[in-house]
């Protein structure tokens, strides 16, 4: 794996300074977000196995935009906007189900095929002459990897195997596609800005003293590896130091000396981040996929659930309820700093940040975000009703600057 250094990250004028206080205070940027970052970039859905029959379905819905999953007769999953062609209904209204053979709109009853083709028009002679062939759902970007369900609502790009090439070969060993889920999803809503959940997230800095617990499990190993191709990793290792609270040292001990992972990674917790807003953790004997995403102007959601291979050793069984614990207090404490955090941005005495070499994670999500959104750059807000167009100005001269 090829990682950025500190030097490469920093390189930009300003980066070390972090975003500017405005952009986590700025409902047009937040819409803006919604609509030119995560609308075009992939969005993390579920898990094959949330979806293992024939018309069952998963909805998400951002912005504008709402989108459902479903596994079609042929075993195929896809994705389609949620929105009848008829008068724009949702097809369907639940979350999450079972729709059978076919989606029935609630509205009409217009129905479409699992290939979301149109299926049938209750009374049909009342409309002119319609070709059912145009009046499909339309269709999203839908793409599996690694067992792992992901949409696009629009724009373009690599595919997330691409995305993830450098990582494929080290979450390929976890046999992720093969997992069920072990506990309920849960859903942490924020009254803040969603940069401030992920900033908090994308560092390891904060461990030491923000994770008492944590730090004592992995100590001083715990590292962030920005790579090249954008993902963000960290890694702490469990097995190299005396652990002084007992829960740790429960969990170590409880952990499989017979492991499906080979050796050199039955002791790692790592963490897999891809831009904007998709975590991945791998642990010995579990996994956690989270997303986090804006739902509004200071309004933002960390949603995620976690899966295993099917293992019934008491000893395993010891291990996961030990992990969850241990991560629900860690996710308390980071719950509870991100407040603080964010109420601090809001504040007058806020000005800016400095970044140091051990929130590496946080420069190159931060640049990653510069790249897509320019006006983020400027140090001074724009004035009311002109970010857009601000943005598409800076967007204009970079697209020159790189040419010339």
């Amino acid at each position: 794996m090829k990682f950025v250094s500190a030097q490469e990250i920093f390189k930009q004028a300003g980066s070390r300074k972090g975003l500017p206080a405005w952009t986590y205070n700025n409902d047009e940027l937040t819409q803006l977000e919604m609509e030119q970052v995560f609308l075009r970039n992939w969005i993390f859905i579920g898990h094959v196995s949330d979806l293992p029959n024939s018309g069952d379905y998963q909805c998400f819905a951002m912005a504008d935009e709402r989108a459902v999953v479903v596994r079609d007769q042929d075993g195929q999953l896809r994705a389609f906007h949620n929105v009848c062609r008829h008068r724009a209904s949702r097809v369907v209204g639940d979350d999450k189900g079972h729709c059978g053979k076919a989606f029935i709109c609630p509205f009409h009853g217009w129905s479409y095929n699992l290939d979301g083709s149109l299926k049938n028009i209750p009374k049909t002679d009342a409309f002119p002459e319609i070709d059912k062939s145009q009046f499909g759902l339309k269709s999203l970007d839908c793409e599996v990897w690694q067992g792992m369900i992901f949409i696009r609502f629009g724009g373009e790009g690599p595919a997330v195997a691409e995305l993830f090439a450098e990582a494929a070969e080290e979450i390929g060993l976890y046999r992720i596609e093969e997992m069920q889920p072990l506990d309920k999803p849960y859903q942490y809503n924020f009254d803040l800005d969603w940069k401030a959940v992920l900033d908090i997230d994308n560092e390891g800095y904060h461990v030491p003293v923000g994770h008492p617990e944590l730090f004592d499990l992995v100590g001083a190993s715990y590292t962030d590896q920005p790579l090249e191709g954008g993902l963000n990793r960290s890694v702490g290792v469990i097995n190299q130091r005396k652990h002084r609270l007992e829960r740790n040292r429960d969990y170590v001990a409880a952990l499989p000396k017979d492991s499906y992972l080979p050796e050199s990674h039955q002791n790692l917790w790592i963490y897999w981040g891809m831009f904007p807003g998709f975590v991945l953790t791998l642990f010995p004997d579990q996994i956690e996929i989270y997303q986090i995403y804006p739902t509004g102007n200071q309004k933002s959601v960390m949603a995620g659930v976690t899966y295993a291979l099917p293992d019934k050793r008491a000893e395993m069984q010891k291990a996961r309820e030990l992990n969850r614990d241990i991560n629900m207090d860690v996710g308390n404490e980071d719950i509870r700093l991100v407040q603080w955090a964010a109420e601090g941005m809001r504040s007058s005495a806020f000005d800016e940040v400095l970044l140091s070499d051990l929130e590496l994670g946080i420069g190159s999500f931060q640049n990653r975000l510069r790249e897509v959104l320019p006006v983020v750059t400027l140090d001074q807000e724009p004035e009311v009703g002109s970010l857009q167009e601000e943005n598409e100005r800076l967007q204009s001269q970079a697209s020159v600057a790189a040419v010339g």
